[in-house]
């Protein structure tokens, strides 16, 4: 999506999309306060000099018991 400012169609059509249909005009409103915090904070967040080198890396070993 470009960034243009939410709508309510907007969030209702992306909803739909993923098969939320059931979502009341309370919960959509919701969605969009949502859409919105999370945009204005991925916006304040320097990203232009990251690379995918700068993901933190999560690496997970089974312990074989050979090692406390």
């Amino acid at each position: 999506m470009a960034d243009h400012d939410l709508t309510l169609d907007d969030v209702r059509k992306m909803a739909a999309d993923i098969g939320m249909t059931r979502l009341s005009e309370t919960q959509l409103q919701e969605l969009l306060r949502a859409a919105g915090a999370a945009r204005a904070r991925r916006a304040a967040l320097r990203s232009d000099t990251l690379h995918y080198a700068d993901e933190p890396s999560h690496v997970f070993r089974l312990n074989d018991g050979s090692r406390p």
